[in-house]
């Protein structure tokens, strides 16, 4: 007979006081604590390579969070608290112990929106994963896991359902603010947020319009955070300036006056090198001038309070709070964070900002400017221009009169000729640009190509529907070479060829279909492969957070067998754009400095003005033509394919650099119109045309509008001109 161990023992039973005990425990009314007293008590961080341990115990202060925390809680007078700030100061973690203590405390349903599913998923499967099974209590059983309900639906990646209340991850669409009535939000990176969701509005009052069923209780909350990006009067800084706007004061350690402590306060070296002013970081008394360094920021911190509005911060001496007043009354509770009293060192903060410094100084490139006030000091970004009257087209041209080179010249200080090839429908715009030392640019040559003849017959160039159209950028445009201003003896060869792949119809298909037979050559006429580097592949990029030129992107579905790797450069054209910008505004000669030739046609000058900046994209009226503002993107795209940020040109092989004995510097003035010039040959070719390359047996340039005779052999030519 089967025997089971323990079955002759004596029958046990359950404690029944204690079974009523528990029951009776999980219908109590949960204990009264402070989101940041719960979040000291059971919030355990895990950060390999950093701080792990309990909250509030680690190397970093964060008691001046306390107060934005509970006014998180159940007995704020607040049922709104917005924070601005950039990273590594808080903001996220606010939110986080705010879930905590919900889950624990005063359970609830919650909805959490983050500004793509990406970014949700990444939350849930990371941070609050990590929180939930890192919570402890007093006696370290997993407080949160204990309250987590059972089965696999109770625990998805968009719900987590505990007992009282579930949470909710999702993000911005039509269908996550509809048929779902909530007592708690909580918004992240607002500012990343679509300012208009499903056609519905804006994420603020659709998350306000699911607690409307709540309200009338006094039941709701939304906490709201974001680094600031849309503008002052806009997005979380307009959200922020509606509250009590609180700002954190700290007291001077030496005259105990205090200050409010944010980076307009952090000193540092802004004309060495971004070691220097990592070294020299320290943080100044606006009342005695007295600077505290690093190893002070902690004491610093433990004299902090937050002034809003209807309070002035005072010294500790003459009120022991600090401050003075009364905070006005407001349902929403702001605050300000600084990078300043956030994570980072105030050494790394000095460095970021003198690098972005440098690369605005001597790239144009605002890009890193913005990313360091947004991201690591926690401001909107104001653009140097602001302020600064945009040069007119006036200015351009008196720019180019006194230029003293022409059309088709090489000016002193060009390192490297690009070309670049704008299609468009009846024809290609074409645009040489020379770049020198620190991206100075130089426009050295603007023409179009716009009609052939077959036979004798003109027609309309159409690039997007005929692919042996494209023939003519190699033999009129790669095949030129252009005279060294002041030593017309003296040419300069074309580093690369730049050739826009967009457009209706068949336009980007011809553009690949050409660039494979460039790289493959033409055995029938004897012209050799042309290396895959001798040419870039353009296209625009439309998204104006993206980088400046990303990884080029191959391109499989047109990929030819055998032969090299077609790829497909898509830089972030508002990002260039804004770099065009900075350099065109730049009046003086320096790094970034454009110029132009002095018989260029004003109208080509006035396509560099075409476009204005709104919110983060350019736009042009229609019809208004802007395609030498184009070239120039297209060709700085080239520069940035091959160099990036080397503002040396080192990357500029000695082939295509200017030829030795080129002169430095040019004496004389450019001629009176009607006198030869040197940078023309007069003999072939009328004022403004490009050089003609010799004669080969293909199309060919058509330097008037008038028919020439039919040849006996049928031929095919292509006529350019400069407007």
């Amino acid at each position: 007979m089967l025997e089971l161990d323990g079955q002759h023992d004596p029958l046990a039973f359950a404690d029944a006081g204690m079974i009523v005990a528990e029951c009776l425990s999980e219908m109590r009314f949960p204990e009264r604590v402070s989101v940041s007293a719960a979040a000291r008590r059971h919030r355990v961080l895990a950060n390999p390579g950093a701080y792990s341990g309990p909250w509030g115990e680690g190397p970093h202060f964060v008691d001046h969070l306390d107060r934005i925390m509970d006014c998180l809680g159940t007995d704020s007078p607040h049922d709104e608290v917005f924070v601005m700030g950039p990273s590594q100061t808080g903001k996220s973690e606010i939110g986080n112990n705010y879930q905590l203590h919900s889950i624990i405390y005063d359970p609830a349903d919650m909805l959490f929106v983050m500004p793509d599913r990406t970014s949700i998923d990444s939350y849930v499967k990371t941070q609050f994963a990590k929180m939930i099974e890192l919570a402890r209590d007093d006696e370290g059983r997993p407080v949160l896991l204990d309250r987590m309900l059972p089965g696999s639906s109770s625990d998805t990646i968009n719900l987590k359902r505990f007992r009282g209340g579930d949470l909710h991850f999702l993000w911005p669409s039509g269908p996550t603010f509809r048929a779902r009535p909530i007592p708690r939000g909580r918004l992240d990176d607002l500012d990343d947020i679509p300012t208009d969701i499903g056609d519905q509005g804006d994420a603020v009052s659709l998350m306000r319009g699911r607690m409307s069923s709540f309200s009338v209780y006094g039941q709701t909350m939304l906490y709201v955070n974001s680094t600031p990006k849309l503008g002052r009067h806009a997005g979380i800084e307009g959200m922020v300036a509606a509250g009590t706007d609180e700002r954190l004061w700290v007291d001077c350690l030496h005259c105990h006056e205090p200050f409010a402590f944010y980076v307009d306060a952090l000193e540092f070296d802004q004309t060495g090198t971004k070691e220097d002013a990592a070294s020299s970081a320290e943080v100044k008394c606006p009342s005695c001038g007295s600077l505290h360094g690093p190893r002070d920021k902690r004491a610093l911190l433990q004299t902090y309070r937050w002034v809003g509005k209807g309070e002035k911060a005072v010294s500790r001496q003459a009120e022991e709070t600090g401050k003075t007043g009364e905070l006005i009354a407001n349902r929403r509770a702001s605050f300000r964070l600084d990078g300043l009293f956030g994570f980072r060192p105030w050494s790394e903060i000095a460095a970021l900002g003198r690098e972005a410094d440098i690369k605005l100084e001597y790239e144009q490139d605002e890009g890193p400017l913005k990313a360091w006030n947004q991201t690591i000091v926690g401001r909107n970004h104001v653009p140097k221009t602001n302020g600064e009257s945009p040069v007119t087209e006036d200015e351009l041209l008196q720019r180019a009169k006194a230029a003293p080179w022409v059309v088709g010249e090489v000016p002193p200080g060009v390192q490297v000729l690009i070309a670049a090839i704008d299609q468009q429908v009846n024809r290609f715009e074409v645009g040489i640009w020379g770049f020198g030392q620190n991206f100075r640019a130089w426009l050295v040559d603007r023409f179009k190509i716009d009609a052939i003849e077959d036979a004798g017959e003109a027609r309309t160039l159409k690039p997007f529907t005929r692919p042996e159209d494209w023939a003519a950028i190699h033999r009129y445009v790669m095949q030129k070479s252009y005279p060294i201003s002041g030593a017309p003896h003296l040419r300069m060869k074309l580093f690369n060829t730049v050739v826009d792949t967009g457009g209706l119809d068949n336009a980007t298909d011809n553009a690949f279909a050409w660039w494979f037979a460039m790289v493959a050559g033409d055995p029938a006429s004897g012209r050799a492969p042309i290396p895959a580097t001798a040419i870039t592949l353009f296209k625009g990029g439309n998204n104006p957070k993206g980088k400046l030129l990303p990884q080029p992107t191959p391109d499989a579905k047109r990929q030819i067998k055998g032969a090299p790797q077609a790829e497909l450069y898509i830089p972030n054209v508002n990002r260039v754009k804004d770099i065009l910008d900075v350099r065109l505004n730049r009046r003086d000669d320096g790094p970034g400095h454009i110029a132009f030739p002095a018989d260029l046609d004003p109208r080509y000058l006035a396509e560099m003005r075409a476009e204005t900046k709104i919110g983060d994209q350019w736009t042009r009226e229609p019809h208004t033509a802007n395609e030498t503002m184009d070239t120039y993107v297209m060709a700085y795209t080239a520069v940035l394919r091959f160099g990036a940020s080397d503002a040396s040109l080192g990357w500029v092989p000695e082939w295509a650099r200017p030829p030795r004995g080129a002169p430095a510097k040019l004496q004389q003035p450019v001629p009176e119109p009607g006198a030869a010039t040197t940078g023309q040959d007069s003999a072939n070719r009328p004022p403004n045309r490009p050089t003609e390359p010799p004669e080969q047996p293909m199309t060919k340039i058509v330097k008037s509008v008038a028919k020439r005779p039919v040849q006996t052999r049928p031929r095919r030519k292509v006529r350019s001109s400069r407007g």
